[in-house]
Formats: C-alpha cells, structure tokens, sequence
C-alpha cells in the first residue's frame, strides 16, 4: 500500500490496475448473499405447499373416508381377537392382508390421493392461482406427489402396525418374535404407495378421467395378472408387491408364490419406476396450458 500511495505522485495509472486487478479478483459476496436468500425462500414456498397439500389431503371428506378404508386391517384384526378365532395367528394374518391390505386398501387410498393431486386443480381451474407464484410446474407437480407420499403413509402404516400388534398379543407372542412379517409389509405399504402415486398422479395429466382408468388398472388388471402365465406378471406393481413380501418373510403364504425377481431387485424396479413416472408427469405437466377462473 505505502509503494501505491508513492508512486500515485508519478505512476497514478500503476496504482489504478493494482486496484482494478484487487477489486475483481474479489468474490462478489452480494451475489453469493441474493442466491442463497432466493434458495431460502424457495424452499420456503416449496415447504408451505408440501404443508398445505399433506394437510389438504388429510383434512377433507375424501381424507376422512380414505383413512376409514385404511383402518380396515385393523378392524378385521381387531374382530379375530376378540371372537376368539382359534386358527388367527401370524400365518392367518399374512393370508388376510396380502389381499386385503395391499390388493383393496393400498390401490383404493393412493389411488384417490394421488389422482386428486393434480387433476382436481386443473378441473376447477385454480392452478394458474398456484402458478402466479415463483413456483414451476415441474416443481409444482413434485412437491405436490412428496406431500401425497407423506399423507398416505400416515394413513395406511399405522393401522398395519396396530394389527401387527393386535395378532402378536392374541398368540402371546413377544412384539419381534415375526418382525420379518411387520418389516415386510411395512416395505411394501411404502414401495407400494410411491409406486401406484406415480403411476395414478401420471394417469391424472394424461387422461381426463384418471380415477376411472385406474380403477380399471388397479381393481382388474392387477388382480388377474398374476394368473397369467409367462413374463407378463413383470408388467404389473402388484407382482414385485408380492416378490417383496416373498423374500422378506421366512414362513409365510407367498413362499410357493412363482416369482424369479428377488426382494433387493423387486424394490430397485419399483424406485426406478416411481422416479420415472414422476419425471414424466412433470414432463406432461410442463407441456399442458392452464386458463384462470373467471
């Protein structure tokens, strides 16, 4: 500094591209600051939705009736133990939920969830209310279906849990004594919800009438395809459902079932297409042109 101020009397011009060469070799920290507020409220708008779209889905009549279906394993476990059914034991719980669980209340609650999501704001016609705000449509459809996650999973995994319990307690079994089974279908409850809110949050840009659609998908395709002989199995969720629970239990009603799809393979096909779904509705989604209310 003292050779600058020096030389300013006789070399002003040396001192100047000393400064100029120090200022920007500087990082800009104003810049730094204005990204890191923008990702801060970002993500703020981003959590204020995923907030609104759990407590959307878990508040109104529709959560209401769905968390009434989810309780179901429970009420039927429930009615086992205090009839005093003699043959109700782990085994027979296995038997009731694989059909009842994972082929009637798992399809029916993500199903109306996640067709609601997306479909329901372009029907009223509010989405361009959401898409005033700095929010894109990508991010819009992904902070939407992580809030379905969410709010599902509050639904379907504390009933099965409480059966669980329910059917240990009237063997006089210790909680952990099949902790296999309850891991097992845990897994599938959560592989299962990621996998069909994909598929029917897909099916809700795509079609018109999402909902009829993934009746169909759900309720017919899914329940037949298992009795179709070759690789077409592969083609449905409800198969690598079923591999999970097959490879994650040690005694149970799937052992016989015939798959060749192991459990660690079945669930890295179903992420993988959970993913893929969900790129594809935000890819759909981005393409699709909203009018605002009147």
């Amino acid at each position: 500094m003292a050779s600058c101020r020096e030389s300013s009397w006789t070399a002003p011009s040396k001192c100047t591209g000393w400064r100029a060469r120090t200022t920007a070799s500087r990082p800009s920290s104003g810049i730094w600051w204005g990204d890191a507020v923008g990702l801060v409220e970002g993500a703020r708008k981003d959590g204020v939705l995923f907030a609104l779209t759990v407590r959307y889905l878990l508040s109104t009549r529709r959560g209401i009736a769905t968390a009434g279906l989810a309780a179901v394993p429970l009420v039927v476990a429930g009615a086992l133990a205090l009839g005093r059914v003699e043959t109700y034991d782990i085994r027979l719980f296995q038997t009731l939920m694989v059909p009842l669980s994972l082929q009637v209340v798992l399809i029916f609650v993500t199903l109306v969830n996640a067709t609601a999501l997306l479909r329901e704001e372009i029907e009223d016609q509010t989405l361009p209310y959401l898409l005033m705000r700095p929010i894109t449509k990508p991010t819009l459809a992904v902070v939407k279906y992580l809030g379905y996650l969410v709010a599902v999973l509050v639904l379907l995994i504390p009933p099965i849990v409480l059966a669980y319990v329910v059917t240990q307690g009237y063997e006089g079994s210790s909680i952990g004594a099949d902790a296999d089974v309850l891991a097992a279908f845990l897994t599938t409850t959560v592989l299962g919800s990621a996998a069909y809110g994909a598929f029917f949050g897909f099916l809700s840009v795509l079609v018109r009438k999402p909902l009829a659609v993934g009746l169909l998908f759900g309720f017919v395709w899914e329940s037949i395809v298992g009795s179709i002989p070759g690789d077409v199995p592969l083609l449905s969720i409800i198969h690598y459902l079923r591999s999970i629970l097959k490879g994650m239990i040690a005694e149970g009603p799937l052992t016989e079932y015939a798959t060749d799809v192991s459990a660690p393979t079945a669930a890295i096909v179903l992420i993988a297409l959970s993913i893929g779904l969900l790129i594809l509705t935000a890819a759909v989604f981005q393409q699709m042109e909203f009018r605002q209310k009147a």
